[in-house]
């Protein structure tokens, strides 16, 4: 007989309980459901408990590696700046390299025209403008930030240092610091507008101040005979060559010293010499600079100052004459909206014409140096150089042409004749005199109309006139280029 077991309940609907969980877990809120998930490791402790010390070694680890090399910039750059401390403070020479120039300065000196644009970049980045090859300088930029990534690499003789930011005009900077002496040598910024700085160390110590000629004025002939200041080649058994000339006057350029410094660069006693009058002692430390590396050259430098030039006494001008003009500039204002933005216009007209007349003065100079006669003793790599100073030159008078083109015509209306401005001559010298001579020409009918200068009573076609000699510079310019460019085999574009 078989006996059958009978359960004491009836069996439960295991699908109907997860259907209840399933309900509860809908019905439980998000804060309930969390606290439930963050106390499930408290009643698995066995099983999370690894995991937990896992994550925690991770973070740790993550941490120092990521602080490592910030700890090791810090590190460096404070004893970079105490070993600086512990030296006596001189001056030294730095080359600062863009993507345009190559300039040199002693650190801490008065600045030049072409180093205060690049001022106006260290200042926007908070950058320590008078020593910027320094671990001080460095340091002083890198603890404003908010935020930073740095980088540090130890190479055979040097460490270099790496910081990256996301805030700020400077978004990176690289430091190579010397490892015997901990002396920074070399350093590069990169900027948020793409632009770049490359600051090395020029080797040597700074030349000492330039000899002052005995009479306190003008190096005499007495003073050509001495020896040449420090920094300047001299060799008995070769003279200065127009290749050599050519070669200082492009070391010149470089530190803007051929616009607008009274320098005089010229060939006597089998060197180029290079004088100068009431120069600063800052500014004559950075040309000597710049000739530093240049053969056969003898720097002279005189404190005093130039001789005043007593100003010719200018003719009389009657009322009619001052009447004309007031009648003329009202006309233009009228044109441009009041005498508030004749006067904008007039300070910005005025500004630009000095460097366009040192543009055409620089060009004036290299084709009075370089005669045709001279010319023919150029090789052709001294050629190409000569030509690059006079290509340089032509394109900074040509943007300062146009620009003046831009501000006058709205204001002084249209011009009907075109003007003829082909240079007449085949040799680049004699039509470097011509366009020197239309540049002078728009300069002082530009200063004539916004009253700089007097001159000749002004017609009713002044404006026009002004405009068309402008014009007339502008399509010389062109024909010149091309002239030089085949005169002195560079490429035309």
């Amino acid at each position: 007989m078989q006996r059958h077991l009978v359960p004491p309940a009836p069996w439960t609907d295991i699908y109907r309980g997860f259907a209840d969980v399933d309900a509860a877990l809908d019905r439980a809120s998000f804060w309930e459901r969390l606290a439930r998930l963050l106390q499930a490791p408290l009643y698995n402790a066995k099983r999370w408990a690894p995991a937990a010390v896992a994550l925690m070694v991770l973070f740790v680890l993550f941490y120092r590696f990521r602080q490592t090399p910030s700890v090791q910039a810090a590190e460096l750059l404070r004893k970079a700046i105490a070993a600086a401390d512990g030296l006596p403070q001189k001056p030294r020479r730095i080359q600062i390299r863009t993507r345009d120039h190559s300039l040199t300065r002693v650190a801490g000196a008065a600045d030049t025209d072409a180093l205060r644009s690049l001022q106006v970049l260290f200042q926007a980045a908070h950058y320590d403008w008078a020593d910027p090859l320094s671990a001080r300088a460095y340091q002083a930029w890198r603890d404003r930030l908010a935020d930073k990534q740095d980088e540090v690499v130890e190479e055979r003789d040097a460490y270099r240092i790496r910081t990256r930011t996301g805030s700020g005009e400077l978004i990176a900077a690289t430091l190579k610091i010397r490892i015997p002496d901990l002396r920074p040598v070399e350093e590069r910024l990169e900027f948020r507008n793409r632009e770049w700085i490359e600051i090395t160390e020029v080797a040597g110590d700074p030349a000492p101040p330039a000899t002052i000629a005995a009479s306190g004025g003008h190096p005499t002939a007495r003073d050509l005979k001495t020896p040449p200041t420090a920094g300047a080649s001299t060799t008995a058994s070769t003279s200065a060559t127009a290749g050599d000339e050519v070669r200082v006057l492009a070391a010149l350029n470089r530190v803007g010293a051929d616009l607008g410094d009274p320098i005089e660069v010229s060939r006597a006693g089998g060197e180029i010499l290079v004088s100068g009058v009431g120069i600063a002692p800052q500014r004559q430390q950075e040309i000597k600079d710049a000739l530093r590396s240049q053969t056969h050259v003898a720097v002279r430098f005189s404190e005093s100052a130039p001789e005043k030039v007593q100003p010719e006494p200018e003719a009389p001008t009657d009322g009619s004459v001052n009447a004309d003009i007031e009648r003329l500039q009202a006309r233009v204002a009228s044109r441009i909206g009041g005498r508030v933005y004749f006067a904008q216009l007039a300070s910005q007209v005025l500004d630009l014409t000095e460097p366009m007349m040192s543009r055409a003065y620089a060009l004036r100079r290299l084709a009075e140096q370089f005669p045709a006669e001279v010319e023919s003793e150029l090789t052709g790599p001294d050629r190409r150089l000569l030509g690059s100073l006079v290509s340089e030159h032509t394109d900074a008078l040509r943007r300062h042409a146009a620009e003046l083109d831009r501000l006058l015509r709205p204001a002084l209306g249209p011009v009907s004749a075109t003007p003829d401005g082909a240079a007449s001559s085949g040799a680049w010298q004699p039509a470097t005199e011509e366009l020197f001579q239309s540049a002078r020409r728009v300069d002082t009918m530009i200063a004539v109309l916004f009253g700089a200068a007097a001159g000749d009573t002004p017609g009713e076609q002044s404006p026009a006139q002004l405009l068309s000699s402008l014009a007339q510079l502008r399509t010389r310019l062109d024909a010149y280029d091309d002239l030089s460019k085949q005169a002195l085999g560079r490429t035309i574009k």
